[in-house]
């Protein structure tokens, strides 16, 4: 052969933590058509094949992934995989919404009296806020828009 060498590619799963899958375990690949069938909500195939590429942003901020395999030019999941992503997405969500302050509503009110003071999520988890401009503070910022329009001849 002109000098060309054979590659060899061992395929076979590795498990999560790297070891490759055991000879006797079998594993039940189903395409995204069907896993999007046992989603609930019946997501697309399209939204289910960006879970697996892209991932999932977390309100924690993590990406999480659909773990998958890709034979040939399709990509397969397993019932289990998809156990596993709705888990991980629940548990990175855990610490954004902070429940221990949520309120607690009597007939539509905030009771008072409830162990739970805070009305909001803990500050750790709010966007920084601008305090409102006054009246005075819009208006002036409109007459210098105004007047930088017409030194440009608008």
């Amino acid at each position: 052969m002109h000098g060309t060498q054979e590659q060899v590619v061992q395929t076979g799963e590795r498990l999560r933590d790297g070891s490759p899958q055991q000879a006797g375990e079998r594993r039940e690949y189903i395409s995204l058509t069907q896993a999007a069938k046992l989603a609930p909500g019946r997501p697309s195939i399209n939204c289910l094949w960006r879970w697996a590429r892209r991932g999932v942003i977390a309100r924690s901020g993590a990406r999480i992934r659909l773990q998958h395999v890709r034979i040939g030019g399709k990509l397969f999941t397993t019932s289990e995989w998809m156990s596993q992503f709705g888990q991980a997405l629940a548990e990175a969500d855990v610490n954004y919404f902070d429940l221990d302050s949520a309120p607690v509503l009597h007939n539509g009110v905030v009771d008072p009296h409830s162990s739970t003071p805070a009305l909001h999520r803990s500050a750790s988890h709010t966007r920084p806020t601008r305090p409102a401009r006054t009246n005075e503070q819009r208006q002036a910022a409109i007459e210098r828009a105004e007047r930088g329009l017409k030194g440009m001849g608008v």
